[in-house]
């Protein structure tokens, strides 16, 4: 069992060589359990990243990326809410011990995929082929949508997090789980053969498993020999640390993450990578680099007994920087980490607070747009976990 802190409290727990902080209040909850469940997982992964490239002409098959993918919640036909997705290959011990892998390859010509569809069954009359001990695994969190622009019932803000896997790295292209290629722009067409992997609710759906539902938050964000000692802190005298942009020679965490440098454009931007050469570098595996350290950030909303949320007393505009709602006692708010509120998709860093109001500190934050928001509109905080994940197999580019 993971071991949290309660940071009010000073409690620091360390685990794995990683550091977790639960914000106050949550320890022994309910929504503890949900967090702890996530946590493992993702850690899991992160402990067993694959980096050695092995098809035959030495391509780079096995890959780390990380970037956000835009949906569309209100039916409207455009992007309005952002999930990241963080997709690698994984080694997997103990194949010996679990029967579906055991079984795996021992049919000649055995052609299924291990992909969490009906793998019992397809294991059952030998269909499988060989494990091979790797692994494609993804993470995506996509926000809630209307089914339709006329569904009224549709509450803005919620996401779900999903996790898939399969045993074959590489393979066919539509299965393909660790994209190959940035997924086109709006109105362009698919380059077939390309590897996009997961881009829609709707793949998300049909070749992922939901893990968590009634999420508010999901990030990655990625330590590199160039993370300052001081950019890689959390707390600083007792405030949220600023956040930041990742710099060759000595910056922040970088929000994105491209392990072959040839994907995403170079910049520092949301959709861009510091270290990115071009797409020279696409192919050759020598100048591939993965990350030290992954920082995960989860919030989730509060459920069953904990289950708290606000209201706003007036609408705001996106500029505006005093929030007033029905009572401000839904919101954790004895630790920095905590002192975030959520109205539809935009994320608010508040500093003060009295009974009804809130005084912001920062509109749009953790990556969202500033928004007009009505009277009587939810205000969400949930439930916040950070975890600094180390990357055993972690690799830089010393030739630079």
């Amino acid at each position: 069992m993971a071991l949290f802190s309660v940071l009010g409290i000073a409690l620091i727990a360390l685990l794995r060589q990683s550091t977790a902080f639960l914000d106050r209040g949550q320890a022994g909850s309910e929504i503890q359990d949900l967090l702890e469940n996530a946590d493992r997982r993702i850690s899991e992964d992160l402990a067993n990243v694959y980096i050695q490239p092995s098809s035959a002409e030495g391509l780079p098959d096995v890959r780390f990326n990380s970037w956000r993918i835009g949906f569309d919640t209100d039916a409207d036909g455009e992007a309005d809410a952002y999930g990241q997705q963080l997709s690698f290959v994984r080694s997997v011990q103990g194949e010996a011990a679990d029967p579906t892998l055991r079984a795996a390859g021992s049919v000649p010509g055995a052609a299924a995929e291990i992909d969490g569809e009906d793998d019992q069954a397809e294991s059952d009359r030998g269909e499988h082929r060989p494990a091979g001990g790797k692994q494609e695994v993804s993470w995506l969190v996509v926000p809630d949508g209307k089914s339709d622009r006329n569904d009224a019932t549709f509450e803005p803000g919620l996401m779900t997090v999903y996790r898939g896997e399969r045993f074959l790295v590489g393979g066919p292209p539509e299965k393909a789980l660790v994209p190959g290629e940035l997924p086109p722009e709006k109105g362009r067409p698919r380059k077939a053969g390309a590897r996009y992997g997961v881009t829609s609710a709707r793949e998300a759906k049909e070749r992922m498993s939901p893990l968590m539902t009634g999420v508010l938050h999901l990030s990655f964000e990625f330590f590199t020999r160039h993370t300052l000692p001081e950019a890689g802190r959390l707390v600083v005298d007792g405030r949220l640390a600023e956040p930041r942009p990742p710099q060759r020679g000595g910056g922040g965490l970088s929000p994105t993450w491209d392990s072959t440098r040839g994907l995403l454009p170079a910049g520092i931007g949301p959709d861009q990578f510091f270290l990115a050469k071009g797409p020279s570098s696409l192919e050759n595996s020598v100048d591939d680099v993965f990350p030290a350290k992954v920082r995960v950030t989860l919030v989730v909303d509060r459920v069953g007994s904990d289950a708290r949320v606000g209201e706003l007393a007036q609408g705001i505009g996106p500029e505006d920087t005093t929030i007033r709602v029905d009572s401000t006692r839904f919101a954790p708010g004895g630790d920095p980490v905590g002192k975030f509120v959520k109205i539809g998709n935009e994320w608010i860093q508040w500093s003060d607070r009295d009974d009804t109001t809130f005084t912001v500190e920062r509109r749009g934050a953790r990556g969202t747009r500033k928004e007009t928001h009505a009277s009587g509109a939810l205000v969400r905080a949930g439930a916040t976990l950070v975890r600094d994940v180390p990357v055993p197999a972690h690799r830089e580019d010393w030739n630079e």
